[in-house]
């Protein structure tokens, strides 16, 4: 059974019930060298995942629900 996740506001299948940080830059399209954030509801810090991270994608896993990431550039250090 395909799981269900959200990508940069779009909705893509993967078929196993764990991802890693690097699956999911793959799916978006993004650099391997970007970074993954978790989107959480509520306020607060959304958590990066890392590369070899994994992820639980099932609905009934915290974050109940269909679980949402944003990919960006990393961020950079000016003068380093």
């Amino acid at each position: 059974m395909d799981h269900k996740l959200i990508v940069n506001k779009v909705e893509k299948n993967w078929p196993d019930r764990y991802i890693k940080g690097a699956q999911i830059l793959e799916l978006a399209g993004s650099p391997s060298d970007w970074v993954v954030n978790q989107l959480v509801p509520g306020s607060g810090v959304d958590p990066e995942i890392g590369p070899a991270q994994s992820v639980d994608l099932d609905l009934q896993a915290e974050p109940h629900g269909v679980k949402r990431f944003q990919t960006r550039k990393p961020k950079t250090n000016p003068g380093s």
